[in-house]
């Protein structure tokens, strides 16, 4: 068997923080070829844990479970990559004030 490799010419990082408000979550604009991204809520074993999910999805992502708005949860503790190109189209909202998002892309 035959894997493929493939390498990642650029390596971005940060953290954003994300309230009831709908927020884009890379706010820069990168041109770069770009894998994906990862995204992480501090958890009960983070110096700050987050107190509340943070919804992740597209430009009208709601914090909620909507059939057409509703996004992604990432509750406390729990990462999800998303293989997105776009960063500039990734936005995340929560049901609470200053939750933590940190993210690395690819």
């Amino acid at each position: 068997m035959e894997i493929g490799k493939e390498t990642v010419t650029d390596l971005l990082h940060g953290h954003v923080t994300v309230g009831v408000t709908r927020k884009r979550v890379v706010t820069m604009d990168h041109s770069s070829m770009m894998k994906g991204i990862m995204l992480r809520a501090p958890g009960s074993g983070d110096p700050v844990p987050n107190t509340a999910p943070i919804w992740i999805g597209s430009n009208g992502v709601t914090a909620d479970s909507a059939e057409e708005t509703g996004g992604m949860p990432l509750p406390p503790g729990e990462s999800m990559f998303v293989p997105l190109e776009m960063l500039g189209k990734l936005y995340a909202v929560s049901t609470a004030p200053d939750q933590d998002l940190a993210w690395m892309a690819m």
